[in-house]
């Protein structure tokens, strides 16, 4: 699937500049793949569309098959009848960088119900909530007792409802029929101008790359309605929960809370309920990104009380057993591995025996070692070379954070690459912020790399206030970016086509 020295952009759906406060399917979406046309990407990177959980992070989704009704666009609601123009949300006059979610959510929840209550279904609703309702009645049953118990998660709930007794669920469903349509249709609505999205994105030669989180979120529908699969005790907790161990940068590592897999059980079903999930995620992208790769190979399991990540330890996952029944289900070649932070040889054998593309990183290659695998002189062809992710700062942002001995070797790296003499590249002052930037984005297109994906950051040469997140914390400004209106100029697309066309990854 992935086209031989091609290149991409990654931004997230919220990062739009939509009307409203966050960005969504809207016609800021058409013109964002309007713009990566006219550059020659052929990819748009997201980040996950579940319905965010904790800290509105989309890797704690409160299901893995639904979508975030946060991303449906009240002027297309507008465009159908559902919403009179004076109802529509606006922006002030300087629209804001950043979501400001305590704001947002309640203002696209009361647009939402107001669009529902003139919503008259049809044949198209009907025949979405007849193909769906695998996963749906279980979700939408979720969310409505979610809301009835104060937005609680399940192991806080009454027993009846906590252990799915099938009297207690009818009785409930018969009683807040309402509020269980009304989240089928918020599901109808969020996948039918989603797939107008890829349809439109199709037509114009770009093709999606999802990102598909490891776990799921214990507050979530997946645990209450598949409590088997997980790692949990006779009350339906967690016995170990996931995360990782110390080092340089958490001295206490990371403790990120989801509930483990049972992969034994799993295994027993073939990876059924896997399966299923990476169809429903196929339906909605062409390519995606396994986030956290390394997990399927061994798992950091850190005991449910624990005060800290360091009481974990490592426990073996499916490893290649796992790629291998997924491959023969949906064929080699649609899926890229996130095998960043602590990989091990097994975990390098893993994914190359997979045949997955594994990931590069050049924000991670400059630690003064000739052998960094992250240093694009040391890759092979097979992978996907990035300046930084969505958990690295903008390139600009990091350079500026460096010492000056590191910034004297990514100098002198850079312009080695850009064919200068190694002894007038040591001697030569050292870049700016922005220069490296725009450098390093260079050297990442030029690379020996199958695919290339530049954060829209790093194309803007912004600098740390326009990072997305910043793992191991938790906080309103994480997932919060957003692009302003019409920072991604033709100026700029024909700027980004001309490197990518220079590069060879645009031919024309």
């Amino acid at each position: 699937m992935i086209m031989n020295r091609s290149s991409g952009i990654l931004l997230p759906v919220f990062s739009l500049p939509s009307p409203g406060g966050i960005g969504c399917f809207s016609r800021e979406a058409h013109h964002f793949i309007d713009r990566l046309s006219e550059a020659g990407q052929k990819y748009w990177q997201i980040l996950p569309l579940g319905p965010a959980g904790g800290w509105n992070s989309p890797y704690q989704p409160l299901s893995c098959f639904a979508g975030d009704p946060i991303y449906i666009d009240p002027y297309t609601l507008a465009a159908k009848g559902l919403l009179n123009k004076d109802e529509l949300p606006q922006d002030p006059p300087k629209p804001s960088d950043h979501v400001d979610y305590g704001r947002v959510i309640p203002e696209r929840e009361t647009l939402l119900r107001k669009a529902f209550t003139r919503f008259r279904p049809g044949k198209k609703y009907k025949e979405f909530c007849a193909d769906n309702a695998w996963w749906l009645e279980d979700y939408a049953m979720y969310m409505a007792i979610r809301k009835a118990a104060g937005n609680s998660a399940y192991q806080t709930w009454t027993i009846p409802f906590r252990r799915r007794h099938p009297d207690a669920l009818s009785s409930f469903a018969v009683s807040h029929a309402k509020e269980l349509d009304y989240i089928r249709w918020t599901q109808f609505e969020f996948f039918t101008e989603w797939n107008d999205i890829l349809d439109y994105a199709h037509k114009k030669g770009v093709q999606i790359i999802g990102d598909i989180p490891i776990y799921v979120s214990a507050d979530s529908s997946d645990c209450w309605a598949h409590p088997e699969m997980f790692q949990f005790d006779r009350h339906l907790k967690p016995k170990a929960v996931a995360g990782c161990p110390p080092d340089g940068f958490n001295p206490e590592g990371q403790h990120w809370g989801n509930p483990l897999y049972d992969w034994k059980k799993l295994e027993a079903d073939a990876y059924s309920w896997w399966k299923q999930r990476l169809r429903q995620n196929f339906r909605m992208y062409d390519l995606i990104r396994i986030d956290h790769t390394r997990g399927f190979q061994s798992y950091y399991s850190i005991p449910a009380d624990a005060k800290t990540a360091a009481e974990g330890h490592w426990r073996k996952g499916p490893g290649i057993h796992f790629f291998e029944e997924i491959e023969k289900e949906f064929g080699p070649g649609r899926f890229i591995a996130e095998d960043l932070g602590h990989i091990t040889p097994a975990v390098r054998k893993m994914v190359k025996e997979s045949g997955l593309p594994g990931m590069k990183v050049l924000q991670f290659a400059f630690d003064g070692d000739p052998h960094n695998p992250y240093l694009p002189t040391n890759f092979d062809r097979h992978c996907v070379v990035y300046t930084g992710t969505h958990d690295n700062n903008t390139t600009r942002g990091w350079y500026t954070s460096l010492g000056n001995d590191t910034k004297k070797q990514i100098t002198a790296y850079i312009r080695a690459q850009m064919g200068c003499h190694p002894i007038q590249s040591v001697k030569a002052p050292i870049f700016g912020a922005s220069q490296a930037a725009v450098s390093l984005t260079e050297v990442a297109l030029h690379c020996i790399a199958d695919l290339c994906i530049i954060p829209m950051q790093d194309h803007l040469l912004l600098g740390s206030e326009a990072r997305v997140n910043t793992p191991g914390t938790v906080g309103s400004f994480n997932w919060s970016w957003r692009m302003v209106p019409d920072a991604f100029t033709p100026e700029l697309a024909e700027y980004i086509g001309q490197l990518t066309s220079d590069s060879g990854r645009w031919p024309k």
